[in-house]
């Protein structure tokens, strides 16, 4: 089965605070000594989830709901004598293109997306992913410095090479002011049917019911976005700002919404009545046959394909956090988005960005050709990366330890 905190099921909600650690092996090691380590490392991570600490002894701490999940890049299938070999789909999609030496460059061949002209490395490219989900901000913040004593103290070879922290917002808005990402798959069975890697009889079998972990760190110019009109911006989001109804047509250079949205007595469409959504069902864009809507953010970035159980329909579950961090430079900020998405194989991300049809070739939104200047570089890359995620296997100390030794699974494949 898959592994917690992926909020796919109905009735789950994820918490408020998110941090990603990063962590690199050393790969002269043997393998059984990496294995002990990652052991070692889970422990602690599992300690933290009933609220215990090394340095505590006998003292419970707050659990706050803490939800942990591990991923593995495609560099650690390097490593030499190990039980399995790198999954198929993580060879052939599992990882974006490097920043070129002096800054800059694309994620991908025919993206629209680049690197911030400061990124020189992608620092989010390393043998393992660590996910914390949790209430609070200590909750995800505890276990970056728990596990930096952990490798302090054991001397294991593992460094902690970066560490990025998020959190969602109440009002369901981005730093651009829209309800840009409020639409996502149906949760439960439309969900796990893009993330979870489907049955093989190959080599891949041991992934079934795992997925994969995509990560890309944007940032966000508001500076260029605030210079855009409030038609400009309606028309590249495909949302109305205030109230956030789906646009349903443009014409002569102006949005319109959806028929009845909002619904009477609400304002936006996150507004509640009795405690429920009564504008739920325009969080989703409408299927349009308007040209000019269609190339719209939202529009281009949900097409309505099904079964969401096929790669081609190119459906990805996303599960962001926003960020805010100090840099030292004007404005003395970086907004921006933590983009993770759960999807069944990374070439669904892949080709979303990159297919014309859909983010292809654009930064935001718009025609590829004529792109609103302001637009063609609102979203810089800041770190990106690609885990696979392997499923729980009860027999394993930890998820993926068949990687590093034989163990019994539900295939009998050892």
């Amino acid at each position: 089965m898959l592994q917690e905190g992926i909020y796919y099921q109905k009735g789950t909600t994820p918490g408020k605070h998110l941090s990603l650690i990063f962590l690199r092996l050393n790969k002269d090691k043997s393998t059984e000594n990496i294995r002990q380590d990652i052991e070692g490392l889970w422990k602690i991570c599992h300690e933290l989830k009933k609220g215990r600490i090394k340095d505590l002894p006998g003292v419970d701490l707050p659990i706050e709901s803490l939800s942990i999940l591990i991923g593995y890049g495609k560099n650690i299938f390097s490593i030499d004598g190990l039980n399995k070999t790198i999954p198929s789909d993580l060879n052939q999609f599992g990882s974006f293109r490097k920043p070129k030496a002096n800054g800059g460059g694309k994620l991908l061949i025919g993206s629209g997306l680049s690197y911030s002209n400061k990124v020189y490395k992608n620092v989010a490219t390393e043998d393992i992913v660590l996910q914390f989900i949790g209430d609070t901000e200590l909750s995800v913040s505890r276990p970056v410095v728990e596990i930096w004593k952990f490798i302090s103290d054991t001397d294991n070879d593992i460094e902690l090479s970066k560490f990025y922290k998020g959190f969602q917002r109440e009002d369901h808005r981005s730093w651009i002011d829209f309800h840009d990402g409020i639409s996502n798959m149906k949760s439960g069975d439309e969900r796990f049917d893009a993330i979870s890697i489907k049955p093989s009889t190959g080599l891949d079998n041991w992934t079934e019911l795992g997925t994969y972990l995509t990560f890309i760190r944007l940032s966000v110019n508001l500076k260029e976005w605030r210079y855009l009109s409030l038609k400009e911006q309606e028309i590249a989001v495909g949302r109305m700002k205030l109230t956030g109804c789906p646009v349903e047509k443009i014409k002569d250079s102006v949005a319109f919404p959806s028929l009845g949205c909002p619904f009477t007595g609400t304002n936006s469409i996150t507004d509640k009545i009795n405690g429920k959504y009564v504008n739920k069902s325009f969080f989703e864009p409408p299927v349009t046959v308007d040209l000019e809507t269609r190339l719209s953010h939202v529009q281009r970035a949900n097409q309505h394909r099904s079964p969401s159980s096929s790669r081609d329909s190119l459906r990805v579950f996303r599960q962001g956090y926003e960020f805010l961090e100090h840099i030292d430079e004007y404005p003395g900020f970086s907004a921006g988005l933590n983009f993770i998405s759960f999807q069944d194989t990374p070439e669904r991300i892949q080709r979303m960005l990159t297919q014309p049809t859909w983010l292809g070739n654009t930064n935001f939104g718009g025609k590829e050709d004529d792109e609103n200047p302001k637009l063609d570089s609102l979203l810089e890359v800041l770190a990106s990366g690609i885990y696979f995620v392997p499923p729980v296997n009860e027999n394993e100390s930890f998820p993926g330890e068949i990687i590093f030794k034989q163990i019994e699974t539900a295939h009998n494949n050892v």
